[in-house]
């Protein structure tokens, strides 16, 4: 029997970041399956499986302004001359029969607050509105309940067209991201120690992410600032880049921190799960997400996580699992999260005593076979 021939659209497609994880991951296993002929559109990609046929597509990359005009277009003409039975596209795009959806075009620039941004975001905009309205358009992916309501919010016309919307939220790996043994435990922490200069005993946050300003890193050093007032050693381990990493690292002496306060990691891509493994929390104090899949990673590790009210993932934390603090800016209020899970190591173990099994609700495999249910439905209506 033919396979159909299913188009995703990745621009950069197995690099790091969360939209990129979760294209490659879902789509890798899908092409594992046999049951699709997968093709992945993309202008750099890492091939993992030899079972994907892979299509370079360019565009336009100045002004910012027409980018996803020009990735539209170049879509347009690979599609046109392979005549794929399906496009899935995880980028903005006027053309898919599938689309992964995180969050409105217009809604960052409306948390934010800034002006003059609607001129620079129309055309985006508009490629949004005809995707969303087309007649083409058979399911929309989101990545989790409050992007749907953003979207229904945004587009309230949706509710009489036949397009379905379902949450298919990301996986991790559990085989990577899990808790380790107290022995085992005990061995990273000390070798994290000795390679920072650090006490074994120390506090360790994490933090992971780039674009640092966005993801809360500004309000993360003043709580771990914080603490150290307060007697508490709290280190904080930084995984990610920022184009402005002196700026943050002159903040750090104008809030008092010494040097060796907070190791910058960089990307880490191999062994990020040791830092996870190693630390006694996670923060992501994010001024806006559309999900936040580093949240999961924390939770099959066990570890607990202290969220800003602006990140999605909150729907996915077990019951006491992490805290919430609603407003990102809040120094204050992540430093006495902070401190509380520190000051309860029982209460960190009974976490990582059932991260496992709280993990396996959100495997990869999940997602990949919640997909490809709706690619199959979306083949049989387009064949009636």
């Amino acid at each position: 029997m033919k396979r159909s021939r299913i188009a995703v659209v990745s621009l950069f497609y197995g690099e790091s970041g969360g939209a990129e994880l979760f294209a490659s991951e879902v789509t890798d296993r899908l092409a594992v399956s046999g049951e699709f002929d997968v093709h992945v559109l993309a202008h750099r990609w890492k091939d993992r499986t030899g079972k994907i046929a892979f299509h370079r597509i360019d565009f336009r990359k100045w002004p910012r302004s027409l980018q996803k005009l020009s990735l539209s277009l170049s879509v347009r003409k690979v599609a046109a001359v392979e005549g794929f039975d399906l496009v899935h596209s995880h980028e903005l795009l006027d053309v898919a029969d599938v689309l992964t959806f995180g969050a409105p075009v217009a809604l960052w620039p409306k948390v934010q607050g800034k002006r003059g941004v609607r001129l620079r975001t129309a055309i985006p905009r508009r490629i949004e509105r005809r995707l969303l309205l087309s007649d083409r358009l058979r399911w929309i992916l989101v990545n989790s309940n409050q992007s749907a309501r953003w979207l229904r919010a945004e587009y309230p016309e949706l509710a009489g067209r036949p397009v379905g919307v379902e949450t298919v939220y990301p996986g991790v790996d559990i085989r990577r991201f899990a808790p380790l043994s107290p022995h085992e435990r005990e061995a990273g922490r000390a070798e994290l120690a000795g390679r920072f200069g650090w006490n074994a005993s120390d506090p360790v946050g994490l933090f992971v992410g780039n674009y640092w300003d966005h993801k809360g890193l500004g309000a993360t050093l003043r709580a771990i600032r914080i603490l150290r007032e307060k007697g508490c050693p709290a280190r904080l381990l930084v995984m990610g880049n920022d184009r402005k990493r002196e700026r943050w690292r002159s903040m750090m002496v104008g809030l008092g921190l010494k040097t060796g306060d907070v190791a910058f990691l960089g990307e880490v891509a191999e062994g990020r799960e040791s830092y996870f493994q190693a630390a006694d929390f996670l923060v992501l104090l994010s001024r806006f997400e559309s999900f936040g899949t580093v949240v999961l990673e924390a939770v099959a590790s066990g570890l607990p996580v202290i969220l800003s009210g602006r990140v999605p993932a909150r729907e996915i934390l077990p019951q006491g699992g992490g805290s919430v603090v609603e407003d990102p800016m809040d120094s204050l209020g992540a430093s006495q999260a902070m401190e509380a899970w520190i000051r309860n190591p029982a209460a960190r173990e009974k976490l990582a005593s059932h991260a496992t099994q709280v993990a396996r609700a959100y495997s990869w495999e999940a997602a990949a076979e919640k997909t490809a249910a709706v690619y199959r439905d979306c083949l049989a209506r387009k064949g009636e």
